[in-house]
């Protein structure tokens, strides 16, 4: 007698073979689909897996610069600011003083030297601006103030100009003392770091400085004149009568040509931005050529996988239709 009963195991897990791989490519077949990409390049490219990956890490690469360029720009945009507005106080204040001087009553000269004293602690705040925690002219000292308070600078200097020696001596040994090696502005008012700040790599083997250090000739110059029209004409110092104005007159003069020096410095801060949004435009280009690279490495015809995925889905629901008509034969549907 015939021995009838289900199928044998072997079939069975035929079945469950050529369905799971079914599934497998018809999960590929979707990805690609939708994303546009292989869901397994490695199979897909054969021998140019690894200019694949060699393509990604310059990719790669190249995104790490854009944040360094990014915060590059922001870090020359601030310091721009900041001698813009040191430039822009510096010149107006020459302005005011030198027609005060020259029409104004005392109390109009009294006004200049305390604008003179507000604006110095202006421009100690500009050369203090920080970016993200970080003073941008303090040197390769980062981590601190570059310049101490205005308060500091303005009282620590005031006794040399109190000293009634006449105001060109006055002048010339208080401008020694924030100019020469070891005077008082390296001892008691610059707090940053001797060295430069780190330079900024743009791009492959291409590396910009651009720091500016509140230590800089023109800068201390700003302060100093600054200093010494803030005392002029402040009737509550010892300063002499017949030495204020042309103590004024010093620092107004002293003034402009710091003027000139900082537009200087802003030129050359200017030239570090250039050569940035050049690496910057260069390396948008670079990206943009490896990217449509990578997509024809790395990329599939959605549309020809679409048509596949819908061959797979197919099959797929002709294999479950299949494997239901066998799980449901008895001995039955044998007789």
């Amino acid at each position: 007698m015939p021995e009838f009963g289900f199928p044998a195991q072997p079939r069975q897990a035929l079945i469950s073979s050529i369905i799971s791989d079914l599934r497998d490519r018809s999960d590929s077949a979707r990805t690609a689909s939708i994303t546009g990409r292989h869901s397994d390049v490695t199979s897909e490219l054969d021998g140019r897996v690894n200019e694949l990956m060699q393509i990604e890490k310059s990719i790669a690469d190249l995104n790490d610069y854009a944040e360094i360029i990014a915060l590059s720009e922001a870090r020359t945009s601030t310091i721009q600011n900041a001698l813009e507005q040191i430039t822009e106080i510096a010149q107006g204040i020459a302005d005011t003083s030198d027609l005060l001087t020259t029409n104004g009553t005392d109390a109009d000269l009294e006004i200049v030297s305390q604008r003179a004293r507000a604006e110095l602690a202006s421009v100690v705040s500009a050369l203090n601006v920080e970016v993200a925690g970080r003073s941008l002219l303090a040197g390769d000292d980062a981590g601190t103030t570059a310049v101490a308070d205005a308060d500091t600078v303005f009282s620590t200097s005031l006794p040399i100009l109190e000293s009634g020696t006449g105001a060109i001596a006055d002048y010339a040994f208080l401008e020694a003392e924030f100019q020469n090696a070891a005077g008082l502005f390296d001892t008691a008012f610059f707090q940053g770091g001797l060295g430069d700040a780190p330079v900024a790599e743009v791009a492959p083997g291409e590396r910009v400085e651009y720091g500016v250090k509140a230590n800089e000739p023109p800068l201390r110059a700003v302060l100093f004149n600054l200093v010494v029209l803030a005392a002029a004409h402040d009737p509550n110092n010892a300063i002499p009568t017949s030495e204020r104005r042309p103590l004024a007159d010093l620092a107004s003069a002293g003034l402009r040509t710091a003027v000139a020096q900082v537009i200087n410095i802003q030129g050359r801060l200017g030239t570090a931005e250039a050569r940035i949004a050049t690496a910057k435009a260069r390396n948008i280009a670079s990206e943009a050529s490896l990217t449509v690279r990578f997509n024809d490495l790395a990329g599939a015809d959605t549309f020809d996988a679409a048509l596949t995925l819908t061959e797979l889905d197919n099959q797929l629901e002709t294999s479950f239709l299949t494997t239901a008509r066998l799980s449901n034969l008895s001995l039955a549907n044998f007789i």
